[in-house]
């Protein structure tokens, strides 16, 4: 896919919120004082305005594919590359970050291999990796496909137009051990699980009837915050 094809893909997102909220549950996951900061898909800047006010980085930078939203972006984040990221992170300096989040971009990605690749050379020594993404295992989607027979893009969410690419929870874990790093944590978004009661139920039958109770909180996720380490850091 071409880069004039992915910045169309972003530019026909009307609405305000798309570019300009902050993730809670990853900037909580940062540290104090974590050093410098890499944010693959930065988009106006919230999540990193947060994290600079609240967790005082030595430096936060950013990528962002669309230059009008990158511009208010500059006016928060230490640098901003405007731009795709599969063609500025290679060309980053390696061993030059502590911490790279991608807050819910990994799926946009055309290699997202390459791209994990990349970033394992950006971190230092001890670094660290943050991801914010989709669950496509989520009730919803499930419903949508196999009652109803449909795979139906949405401007936002788990089938947000954008996505090049989906994952589970299980296929994200191996994508990642494949690519050398170690898993901290993977968590479900509090913040945006299912919480309608006929949901919540639905989940909870499903995932007795194909006898894995566990499943439950696959079901009811919208979106998984990982973070991980490269092994042998």
């Amino acid at each position: 896919m071409s880069l004039d094809s992915i910045v169309r893909l972003h530019q026909v997102k009307q609405f305000d919120e798309y570019f300009s909220t902050s993730n809670q549950a990853v900037a909580e996951k940062i540290p104090q004082h974590p050093g410098r900061i890499l944010d693959i898909g930065c988009a106006e800047g919230a999540l990193a305005e947060q994290v600079m006010r609240e967790k005082q980085p030595e430096a936060y930078d950013g990528i962002e594919v669309l230059a009008h939203v990158a511009e208010k972006a500059k006016t928060i984040l230490t640098r901003v590359y405007v731009g795709s990221a599969e063609q500025i992170v290679p060309e980053l300096t390696s061993q030059s970050y502590d911490w790279v989040i991608m807050a819910d971009s990994l799926e946009h990605m055309v290699d997202p291999w390459e791209m994990l690749r990349q970033v394992t050379r950006l971190l230092k020594p001890g670094g660290r990796l943050m991801l914010s993404i989709p669950n496509v295992r989520n009730l919803n989607v499930i419903i949508d496909l196999f009652l109803r027979g449909r795979w139906t893009y949405k401007p936002w969410g788990i089938m947000d137009q954008g996505h090049l690419r989906f994952f589970t929870r299980s296929s994200l874990q191996d994508l990642l051990t494949e690519q050398n790093y170690q898993i901290i944590s993977c968590t479900s978004n509090p913040r945006n699980r299912w919480k309608r009661l006929p949901g919540k139920a639905a989940a909870r039958v499903l995932s007795w009837l194909i006898g894995r109770p566990s499943a439950y909180e696959e079901f009811i996720t919208v979106q998984w915050i990982v973070e991980a380490k490269k092994s042998g850091a």
